[in-house]
C-alpha cells in the first residue's frame, strides 16, 4: 500500500479535477463500441472511484 500526504488545499485540488473526469470516463463508457475498451475504462473508474472515496469532500475557505 502506498500512502501520501495531502494539505486540505492539495486534497480539495485533486478532487475538484478528478470528480468532473470520472463523469467525462463514464460518457466514454457509453459510447465505444470496444468491449475490450470498455473493460479498460471500467477498470479506471473503479480506480477513480476508490481514489475520489478517500479524500475529504470539503473544500477549504480560498
Amino acid at each position: 500500500m502506498v500512502t501520501i500526504s495531502l494539505s486540505e488545499q492539495e486534497a480539495s485540488l485533486l478532487w475538484e479535477w478528478l470528480e468532473p473526469k470520472l463523469v467525462e470516463l463514464r460518457k466514454e463508457e457509453s459510447h465505444t463500441d470496444s468491449p475490450r475498451f470498455r473493460e479498460k475504462l471500467y477498470v479506471v473508474e473503479g480506480a477513480l472511484k476508490r481514489l475520489i472515496d478517500q479524500l475529504p469532500r470539503t473544500v477549504p475557505a480560498k
